[in-house]
């Protein structure tokens, strides 16, 4: 590290390969500058790049083979780095007198290193001991981009396992609304971003439970209600047209009645659970387009829900393969906006 004559900045020393460096001038990006003694490396903070007169000086960084895979004979260039001008945006300044930078500041150790066979798991544990022990490390990472990269990582590869094992469970004929249960509520997150995490209690009323119970940030109650997927006559036909089934009408029904039920209880629940039943909502979750024996193809089963949809209020009906689908599009969404 050099002080730029006359300024109150710093100079860092960039290898021969500058286009980062320059790309992140022209971004602007800040650069985490560390300075390096001996084994151990001092972080001084975020600096930027000055955009008007970025280049303190060259330096001459030795000679370099740029020969082209066509050419025969070898090309060696003399090759030169730019100092860069640096202003600090954050972190610790720089001593400037004969004091050692590194004497007085707390030590940080990192031996984390996963090896050869070593599983992914016990490199993770052994992680989490060092950010248990040392709760500055844990501060340090926070500020980083490359932690919340690495938790939006874990909880993407979470979420597509319990995707993945409901998607299985769906299919699966033999599956009772219990096993769908059982898992789609450790993962809310299923039915959209508009909901808190986790659910609140079931038993809300007396005489109803709810399998779900959802909150909204606004602190309004939504209710879900899970049936069966393998549910053969999901929609029938009616004359030329084809509408719900029976299952769904009743599932629909039992709905209602929840609602009714929060809405004759609503000043009972506001006092006793801090929940406002008055806006309360609903959904039902019922059938797989896969055992329809209708003879109906997906976009009509799909098109006859959204009908019916379109005359509730309050309450709505999806699938089980509308919903994974919905879930999975936003999964794929997230990796690509990476």
């Amino acid at each position: 590290m050099l002080l730029a004559s006359g300024q109150s900045q710093w100079t860092d020393t960039i290898s021969d390969d500058n286009l980062a460096a320059l790309g992140h001038r022209r971004r602007g990006v800040p650069l985490r500058v560390f300075v390096a003694h001996r084994s151990e490396s001092l972080y001084l903070g975020e600096f930027a790049i000055e955009p008007e007169s970025p280049v303190e000086r060259w330096v001459d960084t030795g000679k370099r083979d740029i020969t082209p895979s066509y050419a025969r004979q070898p090309h060696i260039v003399d090759t030169r780095a730019p100092l860069f001008r640096l202003r600090q945006l954050n972190g610790f300044s720089m001593p400037t007198d004969e004091v050692d930078p590194f004497r007085n500041v707390s030590r940080i150790s990192l031996r984390l290193q996963p090896v050869g066979n070593q599983p992914a798991a016990t490199a993770i544990r052994k992680l989490l001991t060092v950010l248990e022990s040392e709760p500055a490390t844990a501060a340090s990472l926070v500020e980083l981009d490359e932690a919340q990269l690495l938790a939006t990582l874990v909880q993407r590869a979470r979420r597509q396992a319990d995707l993945d094992e409901l998607r299985a469970a769906v299919e699966d004929p033999e599956s009772s609304e219990g096993d769908l249960q059982r898992l789609v509520e450790r993962m809310t997150w299923i039915f959209g971003g508009e909901f808190l995490p986790g659910t609140v209690r079931r038993n809300i009323t007396l005489r109803d439970q709810l399998d779900l119970a959802l909150l909204r940030p606004d602190g309004t109650l939504h209710g879900v209600e899970l049936k069966k997927a393998n549910i053969k006559r999901l929609v029938t036909g009616q004359r030329n047209h084809l509408i719900v089934g029976t299952e769904v009408n009743k599932a629909v029904g039992q709905a209602m009645n929840y609602l009714r039920e929060l809405d004759e209880k609503r000043p009972q629940i506001l006092v006793d659970l801090g929940i406002d039943c008055r806006r309360a909502s609903m959904t039902v979750v019922i059938g797989h387009n896969g055992f329809v024996t209708t003879d109906a193809s997906p976009q009509e089963i799909d098109e006859t829900i959204r009908t019916f949809n379109s005359y509730l209020t309050r309450l709505s009906v999806t699938t089980y393969g509308r919903l994974i689908e919905n879930a999975q599009r936003t999964i794929n969404l997230t990796a690509s906006g990476r």
